[in-house]
């Protein structure tokens, strides 16, 4: 159906022009006087004000840019990905099982991409943040203060500087150096993190471009080594079967060595954690829907920009402001399949063939053995290759490693001081938001290096404090907060925002399955340390025999789904 002019849906309506929309690759702010603007009412076709400050309503919903003036903010999800679950926990779980548990990981990839386009969705809508967001379900703010919590919890062990240190060490030793101790390097990366960090201007634009121009760089490198050791299309053919084989998984997989590494992949199968909640600060830095008029975080070094205590809203019964907001869903979700979901299954796909390849599979030994792995692996490279492929292979990883831990730094920085800012330090004439961001990613930065220090120098009593340990060890707190988040984030879309806005049937499922996969991760893991702590035998506690403890935490389990389900599928929800 053809569109007249002035016709509300006419495309010049709702599509950005070239011109404005190539301003989103550097980020569009567009300050606003609040006071001209009248409060939006609370509910109805505006959002649920709650306990917060009332929204303001007036602003236009931005015309939708072509996704090419986009592509960034999924870039660092992926570079997150690229350094931990693509590189080393699925080839490893691979590398022991085989092809048969690959369907897992496309599965976990799905679902976080489900979840992180419902976590953009309240920034869309409001410009707020999810955090601001979630501040407004109670009195007290408790979900921000508990999520700070739990990604300070999850994301201070330097796993990810410590591998990348331990594998610059494999290098030095491959060429004839001598074979040093890791921790002297894992502190140095942390100091260039603290320092690059700490003396940006703008800190998102800076590590989008790192992320793009590592991305752009190891892709390559990896196909590459690949063609030089040679495909077998013998794995090829499993990893295809492997993909449609749902449901068929090891009993091994639940037992030893593998149940950590199995909890934190999947949790990685992507990015992770509460990380996956810092894709609304980012599109909020970016200026995507009505983010275009909160304001963005500045670097340390950067000038500050306004930040509204609250969010700008649109009445969703106005067709073209409806017609905008579904159009920035759309091309969102698009940004996000095409820059994270397809990438990061590329580079498994090539990251476990390649290690099939070199190591085969039915490796039990490797179980949890990440650095052993990676070890073994470029040992093979190199008698096919030669040195100058191994050492390109593992310097790689040891970047693309490094970039993880650094991206995990600054989105842990972005979360927690946004978090601190919002809810406390903006009441304060001393907590502005570069004090706060310096504050925290100080904190952040000392603790890695004290963990490290006491893995130096702590003798055998601390002796447990090796990179492998240093990276598993984020796994259960990791999956606890992707639940808890996934039953934050599906109640406030559905409940808190009008139903013209709320996600449509088959996200409120994926939403569901979400709760389902990762709350059953999250209860088997609490039942194992619980179990652990009470000095049942660890033959029960991998059994998946039916506990008391174990049960009581399931039934808790099933009972926030029962809950959750109540709230996510009525086709009509309340709001309030």
């Amino acid at each position: 159906m053809s569109r007249t002019v002035g016709d509300p849906l006419a495309h010049d309506s709702i599509a950005a022009s070239d011109e404005e929309g190539s301003r989103y690759r550097a980020g569009v702010y567009e300050p606003i006087d609040e006071s001209t603007l009248e409060d939006a009412p609370d509910g109805g076709s505006y959002p649920v004000r709650g306990h917060g400050p009332a929204f303001k309503k007036g602003p236009k919903v931005p015309r939708v840019p072509k996704l090419r003036h986009i592509l960034g903010p999924s870039v660092i999800a992926l570079g997150m990905g690229l350094g931990s679950g693509e590189f080393l926990l699925w080839p490893n779980l691979v590398a022991v099982n085989g092809y048969g548990i690959w369907w897992l990981f496309w599965v976990g990839v799905l679902t976080q991409f489900l979840m992180i386009s419902e976590i953009e969705r309240w920034t869309l809508a409001t410009g707020e943040s999810t955090f601001a967001g979630m501040a407004r379900l109670d009195r007290v703010s408790f979900w921000p203060w508990f999520l700070l919590a739990a990604t300070l919890i999850s994301f201070f062990w330097p796993g990810w500087a410590s591998q990348s240190a331990e594998f610059i060490a494999q290098i030095v030793a491959a060429v004839g150096g001598p074979r040093f101790t890791w921790q002297p390097l894992a502190i140095l990366f942390l100091s260039f993190c603290w320092f690059g960090l700490a003396v940006s201007t703008f800190v998102y634009n800076a590590l989008e471009r790192f992320e793009i121009a590592l991305v752009a760089g190891f892709f390559p490198l990896l196909g590459i080594t690949l063609l030089v050791v040679g495909l077998a299309p013998t794995d090829m053919l499993d990893l295809v079967v492997g993909a449609v084989s749902i449901g068929t998984a090891p009993r091994e997989l639940l037992t030893g060595d593998q149940f950590p590494t199995l909890l934190l992949a999947v949790a990685y199968a992507g990015t992770g954690g509460c990380l996956l909640l810092a894709q609304s600060l980012w599109i909020r830095d970016k200026g995507f829907g009505m983010a275009r008029y909160q304001g963005r975080i500045a670097g340390i070094r950067g000038k500050n920009e306004h930040i509204s205590e609250t969010g700008f809203v649109f009445d969703a019964t106005d067709v073209t402001a409806l017609a905008r907001f579904r159009g920035w869903m759309r091309i969102a979700e698009r940004e996000l399949l095409f820059t994270f979901v397809l990438l990061t299954l590329l580079s498994v796909v090539i990251t476990c063939l390649l290690v099939t390849t070199t190591l085969g599979t039915n490796n039990p030994g490797l179980a949890g053995n990440l650095t052993g792995m990676l070890e073994q692996e470029s040992a093979v490279i190199e008698s096919v290759g030669g040195l100058w492929l191994r050492v390109a292979f593992v310097l790689g990883g040891s970047l693309v490693i490094f970039s993880t831990q650094l991206a995990i730094i600054d989105t842990v920085t972005r979360i927690t001081g946004s978090i601190f800012y919002e809810r406390y330090g903006r009441k304060t004439t001393f907590w502005d938001q570069k004090r706060t961001f310096l504050l925290f990613l100080t904190i952040l930065v000392l603790a890695s290096m004290g963990i490290i220090a006491a893995s130096w120098f702590g003798g055998e009593a601390l002796a447990a404090l090796q990179p492998d340990f240093l990276l598993l060890i984020a796994g259960p707190a990791t999956m606890t907060s992707m639940f808890v988040f996934t039953l934050i984030v599906g109640y406030m879309n559905i409940r808190r925002l009008p139903s013209e806005l709320t996600p449509p049937r088959w996200k409120r499922w994926g939403m569901l399955w979400a709760a389902i996969l990762w709350g059953w991760f999250t209860a088997e893991q609490l039942s194992r340390t619980v179990m652990r702590i009470a000095g049942v035998e660890n033959s029960t506690i991998e059994s998946l025999t039916g506990h008391p403890i174990r049960i009581t935490l399931y039934a808790l389990w099933l009972g926030s789904l029962v809950w959750f389900a109540s709230r996510l599928l009525p086709r009509k929800p309340r709001t309030g």
